[in-house]
């Protein structure tokens, strides 16, 4: 028995050192964003900020996800903040490019920018409306 509860507090300690790890490799892939300035990203984007935030959306035309749970997202998250939040929606398979200037890993992946155009919130994977509604709310404070 005591075997077993050494086995379990193992696996444990080894799932929660990987989640750090992979946390903390993920803010420093994203914190290079930051570092190589805006600019780059919004000429990728091929776009320029406004002064409101903007949600940018990354999606390919063969991920499930993106057509069933992250545009319903998006699209509530839209219905609430209206014209206080532009949406950018990028077709990775259309436009790798962009996907490469923002280190995007996976489809769906949304970004939240701030009003002045630099990166409130990054999420990997799907992100719920609850979630994005919260960045969204957030980048919108954050420059008052």
């Amino acid at each position: 028995m005591a075997g077993r509860a050494l086995i379990l507090l193992a696996v444990a300690v080894l799932v929660t050192v990987t989640v750090l790890v992979v946390r903390s490799w993920s803010r420093r892939r994203v914190g290079g964003l930051d570092i190589d300035g805006a600019a780059r990203l919004w000429s990728a984007l091929e776009a320029s900020p406004d002064g409101r935030p903007s949600l940018v959306v990354f999606s390919t035309p063969s991920c499930t996800a993106c057509r069933t749970a992250q545009s319903p997202a998006v699209e509530a998250v839209a219905r609430r903040f209206g014209q206080a939040l532009r949406i950018l929606r990028v077709d990775l398979s259309t436009r790798p490019a962009v996907g490469q200037a923002f280190r995007v890993l996976t489809a769906p992946t949304t970004v939240v920018l701030s009003g002045d155009g630099r990166i409130a919130s990054f999420n990997h994977g799907f992100a719920p409306a609850d979630q994005l509604e919260a960045q969204v709310g957030a980048a919108r404070s954050s420059r008052r």
